[in-house]
């Protein structure tokens, strides 16, 4: 933390006398590893602006290090033979972009993590009205008392991750993997079940529920699990049960196929991926930008350029680090501008309000650039303001064949982010025949927690 204002001091760089170590989150928290306090170590702590810190971790007696804002920081002075604009330093980025980055197979060893949390922001159910004693208000506002307003979980993997930029050629060997609980799903689907088990113990025989609603454009829909379910066939109702434990089996199963195509879709936003929505560097005739900044960072001289949209058409502004010698993109900052996406329509509204994120990337061992560290935050707000009704329907009754009904007009806002992070600790270069060569065996599933406490991935 800051000494002066106490505020954290995200993504500090924390080493020790072996020169390993690890960066800290974007709270300033890390954490140690055993091993390294009983080794007698001593830590030191490193970030721009601030004086360095150093200290025996055995002589540690609190959890928290102040690190002191330097008293005179003076920019660097830097004398250049050439004198380029933002324009023509983007030009060459662009014409390097095949020499400077590698999109060939490689074998990577990374760490992949993401955390989902949502907020009900607004829920609201009036003009309530059943035929059905079981399914009365007191009911519904149970529900409502104990429906948790706000909920996360959290998954973290490692895994061994193979391929090239072809969204087909893809492999992976997990190492381990770590989940903590969806609560919220827990108690949505344990409430969901109380629902179900109500509506079937009142079918009638021969009855089935549907849903009708001006969201769903006047169009009946069956609801799940009920369809023309009769509440006395025993034998249909077991096939249903057995056909959801059998949907959960498969669904663990294929947790490697998920995490796969999760960090493939990553790999996507890459901003010079072929799908990728970040097109400054394809398409900078969409953007104004400031003057180039020379500075150091790690012995090298960088240009830092920041961009934003000339014109309502695009979506981002950030902030580029360029590599003088080489012009390569070595870091990328971005956040949108205006929403991604919005409807409003029938009572029904999504803004997908969040996006921006952070790529750094570090030369591998052909000389060409690779990712090393992707941090990416998506978020958008759902709301549905629509009359709803359950219809129970008879296939043999005479007429309109409807013999309980439950409506209600429901108003209901939420909003939800997602964080991911990748960090890439190992990057070969390989031909296709290697990786033609390579199995995919995945027998790991992961380990349920309720929060996280020790260090993941400590033997990296």
């Amino acid at each position: 933390m800051d000494s002066l204002s106490k505020e954290p001091i995200p993504y500090t760089t924390v080493y020790f006398s072996n020169n390993k170590g690890l960066i800290t989150d974007e709270t300033g928290y890390f954490e140690l590893l055993p091993e390294q306090v009983r080794d007698n170590d001593s830590l030191f702590v490193s970030f721009l602006g601030y004086d360095g810190l150093a200290v025996g971790l055995k002589k540690l007696n609190d959890s928290i290090l102040y690190m002191t804002p330097k008293a005179i920081a003076l920019e660097d002075v830097i004398l250049m033979n050439k004198s380029y604009t933002s324009e023509k330093i983007l030009a060459l980025v662009k014409s390097k972009l095949k020499q400077n980055y590698s999109t060939d197979y490689s074998k990577k060893r990374l760490f992949y993590k993401r955390l989902y949390s949502q907020n009900i922001t607004r829920v609201k159910i009036d003009k309530y009205k059943t035929s059905i004693p079981e399914l009365n208000r007191a009911l519904l506002d149970s529900f409502m008392i104990y429906m948790p307003r706000s909920n996360e979980f959290t998954t973290e993997t490692l895994a061994y991750y193979s391929g090239n930029f072809e969204e087909e050629n893809q492999k992976i060997n997990l190492i381990k993997a770590r989940q903590t609980f969806d609560k919220g799903g827990e108690l949505f689907n344990s409430l969901q079940k109380g629902l179900v088990d109500i509506l079937k113990d009142n079918l009638k025989p021969d009855s089935y529920f549907k849903i009708k609603s001006g969201f769903f454009l006047g169009v009946n829909m069956d609801i799940t699990g009920l369809e023309e379910a009769d509440s006395t066939d025993l034998n249909k109702l077991k096939e249903f049960e057995k056909k959801v434990a059998e949907k959960k089996i498969k669904q663990k199963e294929n947790f490697a196929k998920y995490q796969k195509e999760n960090i493939a879709d990553l790999y996507s936003e890459l901003f010079f991926a072929e799908d990728s929505d970040l097109n400054v560097i394809q398409k900078p005739n969409r953007y104004t930008f400031s003057e180039a900044k020379a500075t150091l960072e790690d012995d090298d001289l960088i240009y830092i350029i920041r961009f934003r949209p000339s014109s309502g058409r695009e979506d981002f502004e950030g902030t580029l680090h360029i590599n003088a010698e080489d012009f390569a993109v070595t870091r990328l900052d971005y956040n949108n501008v205006k929403s991604l996406f919005k409807l409003k329509l029938l009572g029904v509204t999504i803004n997908q309000n969040l996006k921006g994120g952070r790529m750094i990337f570090s030369k591998d061992k052909n000389n060409k650039y690779a990712l090393s560290y992707l941090q990416i935050t998506e978020g958008s707000i759902f709301a549905l303001d629509r009359p709803l009704k359950f219809i129970e329907k008879n296939k043999f009754a005479e007429g309109r064949r409807k013999q309980n009904q439950v409506s209600m007009r429901l108003d209901f806002a939420v909003s939800s982010k997602s964080q991911y992070e990748l960090r890439v600790f190992d990057y070969v270069p390989i031909n296709q025949e290697i990786f033609d060569l390579m199995e995919e065996k995945n027998d790991i599933l992961p380990k349920y927690y309720d929060k996280f406490t020790t260090n993941f991935w400590e033997e990296f």
